[in-house]
């Protein structure tokens, strides 16, 4: 199964929080879907590890496409399974 498919993607937690499937969501609907804290989205944007968009104009509310969740949650999962981090929590 796809991740853009699978359970765990953003629109398939989106949809399970009540959340309408979009083009983009905001971080704090991305928190709320996944139960990721806020802080943590902001953070991964900030350290360029999570692709956002602000769209022009603004000041607030960073967009992700559900595809740019779903391949960061990718990364994130791949590095956690690997020995070397396994081995330093």
């Amino acid at each position: 199964m796809d991740a853009k498919e699978g359970a765990c993607s953003l629109r398939s937690m989106a949809d399970a929080a009540g959340i309408p499937s979009k083009r983009m969501y905001t971080l704090t609907e991305i928190a709320h879907a996944t139960g990721i804290p806020r802080s943590t989205l902001a953070e991964s944007v900030r350290d360029g590890d999570l692709k956002a968009f602000m769209p022009p104009g603004r000041k607030r509310g960073m967009l992700v496409a559900p595809e740019w969740f779903d391949d960061w949650m990718e990364r994130g999962t791949a590095w956690a399974r690997q020995p070397s981090c396994a081995a330093a929590r």
